[in-house]
């Protein structure tokens, strides 16, 4: 079938060449339209819904809203767990869907069993569907700033103008606000003004309610003219409210002014915005799921200049984190090395072949087999990023080798034909011929190189997880790259031979490299077919040295990807105010900035910005560190080492600070809901005792090797201020629960009667009593009561006042509360499974012994990154000895010789421990990226001695040796004639990856552990083939010469 391939093509020669010209102009299109971002979204497959019931406690949140949306909604179809948050004021559902499921399938899904939820909870909770966006959703964010204008008037233009045109941006699925304050009109009502008036609160809140309407009374005629009939009444300014009527007494009015001081002040708020110690306002926006995320943030910087036009004068727009910038450095890595190694390789043929139009056939392999690969990344919809890309840029030095094996045997059978014929240049039918044979001759063998490579990168399918999702696209662009190397060799590299490879060409025992080459490896060979022996234990040794070196290489899950801008999330105590939170960020903020050099910028966030994809406290601080260039840093400064002086220098009591990444605390957060390597969650009914076993287990944990700053969330202990209602007291004076409890919402907490319509603007109008009498114990222990009997009494009178401890916030899973521990882990010192083995060890001892109980019903669950890297291990060993079998299957058809079989199988051992050697020297750790560098290795590290094994059988039938000294030359010639494809292709495929190896731009930590196993692996497979491979195969056929069986 291969030869009539071969055939078919030189003979229709036009079609084929038009055929790839077609599939170049297709390439560059799909080039064009593939969309690019810095890293596959490994993030799992998430529904939000988001519960506003303002004012209202976690407690009251937990149980009377999301309890009942997370009974409703659970049993979704494809849900994998339902995550919950119950927070002061809001409450977020995180429907966590399995791998596979499609994303607006699983939304629908949710609104489905959304509606037979929402039966259950209370009328004034508003529940609504997240953004459909996802964990990496949140590409660009920004401030808002002038001079000369405050923060109300600023957040008002980023709500009513900025906010609405960032949104119509295609591509963008919401913009949130953040900091600032938020316009509201404030009544603050008297309750000594309402008592002299006989004036109840309930009044006052009906006349503003119904003050606030415009309304339509169609239409009157008058000459001849229709005009249409508006009575206008909304609320425009505090004037109005101040003169609405409440009633009147004795024929004379009384006012809103009369009982109350109307005011425009901020609205309650749970966020705030700081740049650097000054605070600001701003907003996140959020990319659609599916989208193009350098497109969309190129489209949002347009519509910006295009709005910064009608700001007002001096009102500016000034990004703070943008994701292009990342995008731009991790491509631009990767798109850099790709084509370094397309012409350090057309270098490298040259040398080799020492024929220009040689060397450009066979380099042809490599941009149109980039192009096929971006061909099929559209057609299967993977997006250009740094693994996509990754899979293609480790397949370029391999992508050759089919085409150095095929173009250098048809270089030689042209070259000796012409020499046989005793002409300078063959004719064009002669031409052909050889052309034929010559690619026929390998085509068997290359193809089934190509295809151990392609199998042996199967495992890497299989994976699913973080893993899974971070390196399939690897996988896809890898197999699509060697899969068009396929193709072009076997189809188009005879035509392009026939029409370039023409004119005298040189054998190559004339070439200069391949005379240096031959010169060198001959007395090697020849000693080694007389060494056995030694050269067995050559080969036993290095096995040896690449198990000691594995002995001490570490692990961890996978090499960080360095992101350019640092996340510092320091977290206070439950309770902290707004206030102290903001403080505390200002003065690190400000530490940040003016102490290190190395930093551009620090924006801090506290709390939540306006969106149901943020969860954050108001006791959770968000800092996003812009680095400068490294050529701006100090000398001698690190990453790490900065990371470590940024802790140390903001140290605070009561703060607990963590340094991450704004994409990496994303992923983690959704993946698992901690986002420190390592997490622990206590689960049990009762929060405090949770909390309780929570702080026990950080104590046994920080004495664990390897543990960094454990840490327990205290999240039951935030103050409460409880005003319980004695029902036979209240019964006594005739008053209803309901009328106390609406008391305690309005004169307390205040409520938001109505919403001002000014123009495009909206603003609410709020109730409340008086500061002075509602901020304090003894204040609201005088709010007055109505009675139906026309008096006021005091709240104390009817309830309990009281100062008690309660959660701060309440995190369930599947319905069962539970606290968390988190824990940073020195990956340097123990990897992540090894940690959490002990971890585990060490907390079961204290159960045991009963230093730690837990209560029935009570249990602790781990989470963190290592549960995808335990998940990785258990799917990639089996399915790499799967991939291995399949491998060795294919060989034994390709041979149908035990034998052959056994000499083909040594090479992976040998290239396994080459590849342990070089990521020991260079101080790599075992890693899923080293993993699946090894399995790429696996595939390739047979590739020559397949050819050159049937280089050897085919000689063996044409000769025949009948001695030792026979069989040793042939050997030799074997050898020979296919050392140079051998030695060319080994060493395109490792100086290709050598600008990898080489690369120090985002992606490059987790290019090169990828990388090195199989530059490593290479060298030592290519001294076992052409060394170890042959002295096996002499020995052999000189044993089966000599009578004697394996």
């Amino acid at each position: 079938m291969i030869n009539k391939i071969i055939e078919a093509s030189l003979k229709n020669r036009f079609i084929i060449i038009a055929a790839f010209a077609l599939i170049i102009f297709w390439g560059f299109v799909s080039i064009k339209d593939t969309p690019i971002d810095a890293i596959p979204d490994i993030g799992e497959l998430q529904i939000i819904v988001y519960a506003d019931w303002p004012g209202r406690s976690p407690k009251d949140v937990e149980d009377q809203l999301i309890y009942p949306l997370t009974t409703g909604l659970m049993g979704t179809p494809g849900t994998k767990v339902v995550r919950s948050t119950s927070a002061f004021g809001f409450g977020l559902v995180n429907m966590i869907f399995e791998d596979g499921t499609d994303f607006y399938w699983a939304r629908t899904r949710v609104l489905e069993r959304l509606d037979f939820a929402k039966r259950d909870i209370p009328e004034d909770a508003a529940v609504t569907l997240g953004p459909d966006a996802t964990a990496l959703g949140q590409i660009f964010w920004y401030t808002v700033e002038g001079e000369g204008y405050d923060l109300g008037e600023l957040r008002s233009l980023q709500d009513w103008y900025i906010r609405y045109q960032l949104n119509a941006v295609k591509g963008v699925s919401e913009v949130a606000s953040v900091g600032g304050y938020v316009k509201q009109y404030q009544i603050d009502i008297d309750p000594n003004k309402l008592l002299a008036q006989d004036i109840k609160i309930h009044e006052v809140i009906n006349a503003v309610q119904k003050s606030n309407l415009d309304v339509g009374a169609k239409v009157f005629e008058e000459g001849g003219a229709e005009f249409i009939v508006r009575g206008i009444g909304f609320i425009k300014n505090v004037s109005n409210i101040e003169n609405i009527v409440i009633g009147a007494k004795e024929g004379i009015p009384i006012y809103v002014k009369s009982v109350a001081t109307v005011t425009i002040g901020p609205e309650f708020r749970r966020g705030a915005l700081d740049r650097e110690g000054k605070e600001v306002t701003g907003g996140v926006v959020l990319m659609r799921y599916g989208e193009n995320p350098l497109e969309v943030i190129r489209r949002i910087k347009e519509k910006i200049e295009e709005l910064s036009v009608g700001l007002p004068e001096g009102v500016r727009i000034i990004p703070f984190y943008d994701r292009t910038g990342l995008i731009l450095r991790a491509v631009n890595t990767l798109k850099t090395a790709l084509i370094q190694e397309i012409f350090i390789t057309l270098f490298v043929i040259t040398i080799f072949l020492l024929h220009f139009w040689g060397s450009i056939v066979i380099s042809i392999v490599l941009p149109i087999g980039v192009l096929i690969s971006f061909i099929l990344m559209r057609l299967f919809g993977i997006d250009a990023n740094i693994m996509s890309l990754g899979g293609i840029a480790i397949a370029i030095g391999v992508m050759v080798d089919s085409g150095c094996v095929l173009v250098e045997n048809i270089y030689r059978k042209i070259a000796v034909r012409s020499q046989e014929l005793g002409v300078p240049a063959l004719a064009p039918e002669e031409r052909l011929r050889v052309c034929t044979e010559g690619a026929q001759e390998v085509g068997k063998p290359v193809l089934f190189a190509l295809l151990t490579t392609i199998v042996g990168f199967m495992p890497v399918f299989v994976l699913t997880g973080q893993a899974g999702k971070l390196f399939k696209p690897l996988a896809f662009t890898k197999t699509f790259a060697m899969a068009g190397a396929a193709i072009i060799a076997l189809v188009l590299l005879p035509t392009l031979s026939y029409y370039f490879l023409k004119g005298k060409l040189r054998l190559p025992e004339e070439n200069k490299t391949t005379q240096s080459l031959y010169r060198r490896y001959k007395p090697i060979i020849s000693w080694a077919l007389a060494n056995k022996k030694k050269v067995m234990i050559v080969a036993v040794s290095i096995l040896l040295v690449g198990v000691l070196c594995a002995s001490f290489m570490k692990q961890e899950f996978m090499p960080p990807l360095n992101e350019g801008d640092l996340l510092f999330m320091p977290v206070l105590l439950p309770g902290a105010s707004l206030t102290q939170v903001m403080e505390v960020m200002k003065k690190q903020d400000i530490i940040i900035k003016n102490e290190f050099p190395e930093v551009e910028w620090a924006v801090g966030k506290l709390g939540r910005a306006e969106t149901a994809t943020d969860p954050a406290p108001v006791v959770m601080i968000e800092t996003i560190i812009h680095l400068k260039d490294k050529k701006y840093w100090r000398r001698g400064m690190t990453r790490d080492k900065l990371i470590y002086q940024i802790q140390e220098k903001t140290r605070m009591p009561g703060v607990s600070p963590i340094m991450t990444q704004p994409i990496r605390n994303r992923i983690d957060m959704l993946a698992t809901g901690i986002q420190t390597p390592v997490g622990i969650k206590v689960f049990g009914s009762d929060l405090g005792k949770t909390v309780e076993i929570a702080i026990q287990i950080e104590k046994i944990v920080a004495n664990v090797k390897g543990a960094v700053s454990p840490y327990a969330e205290r999240i039951s202990s935030r103050p409460y201020f409880e005003i319980e209602i004695n029902r036979e007291r209240a019964a006594r004076y005739g008053v209803k629960v309901s009328d106390i409890q609406h008391i305690i919402m309005t004169a307390i907490g205040g409520m938001n009667l109505t919403t001002t319509v000014e123009g495009r603007e909206r603003y609410p109008v709020r109730i409340r009593y008086m500061r002075e009498l509602r901020d304090s114990p003894e204040a609201l222990k005088r709010i007055f009561v109505p009675t139906p009997a026309g008096e006021h009494i005091p709240l104390a009178q009817v309830a309990e006042l009281k100062k008690v401890l309660g959660p701060a916030v309440i995190n369930s899973e599947n319905t069962l509360t539970y606290a968390r521990i988190f824990v940073n882990v020195d990956q340097d010192k123990v990897g992540l499974i090894d940690f959490v083995k002990k971890a585990k060890r060490a907390v079961d001892e204290k159960i045991v012994s009963g230093d730690l109980k837990l209560p029935s019903g009570y249990f602790i669950s781990w989470s963190g990154q290592f549960e995808s890297e335990m998940e990785s291990r258990k799917k990639l060993i089996p399915s790499l000895l799967i991939a291995l079998f399949v491998i060795l299957l294919l060989l034994y058809i390709a041979f149908k010789n035990t034998a052959s079989l056994l000499i083909l199988s040594t090479g992976i051992p040998v290239s396994l421990m080459g590849g342990i050697i070089l990521l020991f020297i260079l101080g790599f750790k075992f890693s899923t990226a080293v993993w699946v560098g090894f399995i790429a290795l696996f595939g390739v590290a047979t590739d020559n001695a397949v050819v050159l094994l049937s280089t050897l059988d085919n000689l063996f039938k044409k000769k025949s040796p009948n001695t030792v000294e026979k069989i040793r030359e042939t050997v030799i010639e074997g050898c020979l004639l296919r050392a140079r494809p051998a030695v060319m292709t080994t060493t395109t495929t490792i100086v290709a990856l050598l600008p990898v190896m080489l690369a120090t731009g985002a992606g490059s930590e987790i290019m090169k552990p990828m990388a090195s196993p199989t530059v490593g692996g290479l060298i030592t497979a290519t001294l076992s083939n052409l060394i170890l491979v042959p002295v096996i195969y002499s020995w052999i056929k000189e044993r089966q010469k000599s009578g004697r069986n394996l």
